[in-house]
């Protein structure tokens, strides 16, 4: 009887210490897996209330085309998730390839107007701008307010004898309003080589963004106040979304507002963009 008792027991004992591991092992992972689960379902209800910020993942590329006696253009590039402005000069007596044969930008622009001057930059790069946006100086200007100002350095791109002669002597800072920026950058013009004259437009328009910050966020719905005086492809659901980008743009200190020009040559045809003025435009492009 006692020999059975103690059998009894040393059973128990043995089964016991089989088991209790094997029970601790299945407890300890299950309470792993339930909180595993509790973790998912945080991060779920986390993305669940942290929306994307409108525009913070969208960009644009335009051609922005001003209407004058010898028209001028520029490559902008709006790219929120790069934090970026970019104001690209392409001027107008840049060749482009036509089924005639090459011809200027200007030129074209004044035959067919900007859509087919879109297609020929694209028909020569092999990637073109998602829209076109054509005005005249004027309604630039109203695109950013007749009130708006913006300090100018003339040294950025005029010799001290240059600047001397169109009056500025030591203080080299123009006082610009869109009421007479089309003046100053006309002034200029014959100083410049083709290139510079052209990256000179850009500067000047960084220069109103970058001092007027807040002109971002307004400029979509003021190209579509002045839609009457504008050509354009981009529809008002295009504009909708521009806008909705530059207004995340123009939240943020840290956006950068450039400027650049496409670098070439002058040729007695044209000005012909090189290797790396191709290459900066297909980068803005993309």
């Amino acid at each position: 009887m006692r020999s059975r008792r103690g059998l009894f027991w040393r059973s128990l004992f043995f089964t016991l210490l089989a088991l209790v591991p094997m029970c601790g092992a299945v407890l300890f992972f299950a309470g792993q897996r339930d909180k595993q689960a509790r973790l998912e379902l945080a991060a779920a209800a986390s993305r669940g209330q942290v929306g994307v910020e409108a525009g913070a993942q969208n960009s644009h590329r335009l051609l922005l085309a001003v209407q004058t006696d010898q028209p001028e253009f520029l490559l902008m590039r709006i790219d929120a998730p790069a934090r970026t402005v970019t104001l690209c000069a392409l001027p107008g007596a840049t060749l482009v390839d036509a089924p005639q044969g090459q011809t200027t930008l200007a030129d074209c622009y004044m035959a067919a107007g900007p859509a087919r001057a879109a297609q020929l930059l694209r028909d020569t790069l092999g990637a073109g701008p998602d829209g076109y946006f054509a005005a005249t100086p004027d309604t630039y200007g109203q695109l950013i307010g007749s009130e708006t100002a913006a300090r100018f350095d003339t040294a950025a791109v005029l010799t001290l004898d240059q600047r001397r002669a169109m009056g500025y002597g030591e203080d080299n800072v123009a006082r610009l309003t869109p009421a007479d920026t089309e003046d100053f950058l006309t002034s200029l013009r014959p100083r410049l080589a083709t290139a510079r004259a052209a990256e000179l437009r850009a500067m000047v328009w960084a220069c109103y963004l970058r001092q007027n910050r807040e002109l971002l966020a307004g400029l979509a719905d003021a190209a579509r106040d002045q839609s009457a005086r504008t050509l354009t492809d981009l529809t008002a659901q295009d504009l909708y979304t521009v806008g909705q980008t530059l207004s995340y743009l123009g939240d943020r200190s840290e956006t950068a507002i450039e400027y650049a020009v496409l670098t070439g040559t002058d040729t007695p045809a044209g000005y012909q963009l090189d290797k790396e003025g191709v290459r900066l435009a297909l980068d803005l492009l993309q």
